[in-house]
């Protein structure tokens, strides 16, 4: 009789399948007595057995991506999906230098270079730039700018091999809190050379030829990155007696993130030989350093790999343009892509991809170029990937809360009880990014079971959007809700106009062309027509019947024609206009290039159905604004569910603070200045 239980893996397991197994041979009769010699060889073959199937257990678990758990393991696997793990990323900041040059012979420099290497200290690190930055010098002034320098935090370290063909060589990176970002490798023909030719990293062999000067990266063992070159089929291979240069960024990583105070250490020198210390040069910091990470975790790889291998190099599906777009841009916190067929009207030939960023800025224009002609690369023939920002929708919530006074907890109380309970929920629902829905439900329950006391809790809900107009241009803005808007009195639809309704879409103050002195309005009026008005004490004073128009059916409205040239506090200044009207702010303006620029104004609308808010496009993410909690004792009336005439976008003239969902930072801000 042969052991009944081959597949047995618990200790106890085996030790029975033994026992089993002797209870058929005459020759053993102590097997199961405790304390016995044989009972002595039994426990060691079961534990032999078992720590070797363990064994067994774990390294077949190794072999498969989903299962291994070592980082090498898992990074050797993600080798053969031709997939190399993100290395540890250095912190960047955004400073703008201004320099006074000095005469030289009467006359001003007409450029001036700040040198490689360290440029700033910080926050107890050293910043840097990784090339020379030279700018032009305004040659009747003197002064030099250097704006948007973008520096990174870190030590340049260098590392050379000598090449032996005749030994087996690892081209490796020697550090480890390398940022791979930064490596640049050149080969030179000696030692003793001074020329070099720069390699450039690719991760296909398409293309290649047996004098193209590339390197494939990969990472090794501990964390290790290693390069490997051509062999004269792909790629030129590398001969006896080069030099292979290492140059990269040693870096703290996550470390040196939110530093915001900077003090210049760097290297000045403008074209006639005339060196520039500190005091010569004025820092400004316009971005805080960011940016900084850690190495890609193993799961993070294991999530990553396979789905970067099915893109194939190639953007076929939107899946495809949404991954390979995080590859191509490190600052991508979120990436959603859609074809212009999911639009309404639909738009043939194009893919959008809307990118929500780590830093909460919004992409500028050359940054988007550059995005979409990296994508090219991958996209099929006939289509055009566009970058776009996403559409942002603001919920904003008004809380009403009941409690009962002798439960013991105070108002104070409930409010930090809801406040956290709020943030949990969006961590749950990770409703600040794409593909959300709003749920009033969920969002009442969480309220509710925030704290014992709370007996009753009613919202009113409104949602937030920004019109972002040109300065001094005739447009037409259109924007879209996701769904219906509430109608304030069904029952005069399709009544004369003498009939009213109560506006449910109300924007912010705006200035316009023809009125540049005063600050107008948009309200619907209830019937699909939205109308500009000012406040001149109590009355409104309407200047335009038919300033656009409300789809109450699905949400889409649009603003104008109108030309704009200023919003909120953002107005034309009092000195550059000709009023002929100071009570209705008619005039015109003087000088159209001192016009304020990148203006915003909040609209807010109510919606039909608060229960339910979905997201207006593929593109779009639903921001929850922080809510005003009221907090009531039991049998306070609470206001209506729809606030109608109650509805006040100017305190939106700057972007409102979002609940805060962990690991996305600045969700609130619309920056579109950065260099990020």
């Amino acid at each position: 009789m042969q052991p009944n239980n081959l597949t047995a893996l618990d200790f106890d397991d085996v030790k029975a399948s033994i026992k089993s197994y002797l209870r058929t041979r005459s020759e053993f009769t102590d097997y199961d007595f405790e304390g016995s010699a044989l009972t002595y060889l039994i426990d060691t073959l079961a534990y032999n057995t078992y720590y070797t199937a363990f064994n067994a257990n774990m390294a077949m678990n190794e072999a498969f991506l989903p299962s291994a758990t070592v980082r090498d393991n898992i990074v050797n696997i993600a080798k053969l999906l031709n997939y190399v793990p993100k290395s540890i990323a250095s912190s960047k900041a955004c400073l703008k230098l201004e320099v006074q040059t000095v005469k030289t012979n009467g006359a001003y420099p007409s450029s001036i270079t700040l040198s490689k290497g360290a440029v700033a200290t910080g926050g107890n690190f050293i910043w840097n730039i990784l090339q020379d930055t030279t700018v032009v010098v305004n040659t009747t002034t003197g002064l030099a700018e250097f704006d948007n320098l973008m520096i990174r935090e870190g030590t340049i370290v260098r590392f050379n091999y000598v090449v032996n063909t005749f030994a087996t060589q690892n081209y490796k990176v020697p550090s480890e809190d390398a940022d791979i970002d930064t490596l640049t490798v050149r080969v030179k023909a000696n030692e003793s050379a001074t020329a070099s030719d720069l390699y450039n990293k690719v991760d296909t062999v398409t293309n290649l030829t047996a004098t193209t000067r590339v390197y494939f990266l990969s990472e090794g063992e501990d964390m290790r990155y290693e390069i490997r070159f051509g062999d004269d089929t792909a790629g030129r291979a590398l001969k006896d007696g080069e030099v292979v240069d290492l140059e990269y960024l040693v870096t703290s990583g996550i470390e040196a993130n939110e530093v915001t105070g900077f003090s210049f250490v760097g290297t000045m020198r403008d074209n006639l030989g005339v060196a520039y210390g500190p005091n010569s040069v004025d820092l400004t910091t316009k971005d805080r350093s960011q940016l900084g990470s850690v190495a890609e975790s193993p799961e993070s790889i294991k999530y990553n790999a396979p789905r970067y291998y099915s893109a194939q190099y190639r953007a076929v599906t939107a899946q495809d343009y949404a991954v390979i777009t995080k590859k191509v841009y490190s600052n991508a916190d979120s990436v959603v892509a859609y074809g212009g067929d999911a639009l309404n009207p639909p738009i043939y030939g194009k893919v959008f991809v809307a990118i929500k960023t780590k830093t909460g800025s919004l992409l500028n224009d050359q940054t988007k170029k550059e995005v979409a002609a990296d994508l090219r690369k991958y996209a099929m023939a006939s289509i055009d990937p566009v970058v776009v920002d996403p559409d942002q929708i603001y919920i904003y919530n008004k809380i009403f809360a009941q409690y009962d006074t002798g439960c013991g907890s105070s108002t104070s109380d409930i409010k930090t009880h809801i406040n956290d309970a709020i943030t949990n929920w969006a961590s749950q629902t990770q409703i600040n990014n794409f593909n959300s829905t709003f749920r009033s439900q969920n969002f009442e329950k969480a309220i509710v079971l925030s704290d014992k006391c709370i007996s009753d809790v009613s919202l009113q809900t409104t949602i937030l959007k920004y019109i972002k107009p040109g300065t001094n241009s005739t447009n037409t803005y259109c924007v879209s809700t996701g769904g219906q808007l509430y109608d304030s009195a069904p029952s005069n639809s399709g009544a004369s106009d003498s009939c009213k309704k109560e506006p449910v879409v109300l924007s912010g103050t705006f200035r316009t062309a023809d009125r540049p002195g005063i600050d107008q309005q948009f309200e619907d009026d209830g019937f699909g027509k939205l109308r500009t008005f000012y406040n001149t004490g109590n009355k409104k004073v309407y200047t335009n019947d038919s300033a656009g128009s409300v789809n109450y059916a699905t949400g889409e409205i649009c603003f104008g024609a109108v030309n704009i040239i200023g919003a909120g506090a953002n107005v034309p200044s009092i000195t550059n206009l000709t009023l002929t009207d100071t009570v209705t702010g008619v005039g015109t303006v003087i000088d159209t290039t001192l016009l304020p620029i990148d203006l915003q104004i909040p609209v807010l609308f109510i919606p039909s159905n608060n229960s339910t808010i979905p997201a207006s496009t593929p593109g779009t993410v639903i921001n929850i604004v922080n809510p005003e909690v009221t907090v009531s004792p039991i049998g306070t009336t609470p206001p209506g569910t729809i606030p109608l005439n109650s509805l006040t976008p100017t305190v939106f003239n700057q972007t409102p603070t979002t609940v805060e969902v962990p690991n996305l930072t600045n969700t609130g801000t619309t920056n579109t200045d950065s260099c990020f």
